[in-house]
């Protein structure tokens, strides 16, 4: 299971796959990310930004109004074999190098939250 909410919450089976797309908007209009933008997307330990459990950018390759961010099922087997949902926090920056800007983090409503759940974990074969 692989899903975003509405709410930007994000909930993952962990080991499982998915992907999702980031837009940004200026004003009214919507932000016409360039080639060469990197999106960062940092999940950390939840009230512990600094203890970070998984970072990937992102290289947008043309001009487009939004940018695809696919994790596979080793990116998502962050953290040990859990045993209960445990929830992480997580952020989405542009151009995490030079000018940076936060497209989902912390608000005044509270953190973005990524919550995964725990694998069916046995014996193969």
């Amino acid at each position: 299971m692989f899903v975003v909410n509405e709410d930007k919450t994000i909930e993952c089976t962990r080991g499982d796959a998915g992907s999702f797309s980031v837009s940004a908007s200026m004003g009214e209009a919507s932000y016409l990310f360039q080639p060469n933008d990197v999106l960062r997307l940092t999940v950390c330990a939840k009230k512990d930004y600094s203890n970070i459990m998984l970072q990937k950018d992102v290289t947008v390759t043309e001009e487009t109004t939004s940018v695809e961010i696919s994790l596979d099922s080793d990116d998502t087997k962050f953290g040990g074999v859990i045993n209960k949902p445990t929830e992480f926090w997580y952020t989405i920056e542009l151009n995490p190098v030079g000018y940076c800007q936060t497209l989902v983090g912390h608000t005044k409503d509270g953190a973005r939250v990524f919550t995964l759940y725990p694998e069916a974990v046995g014996q193969e074969g």
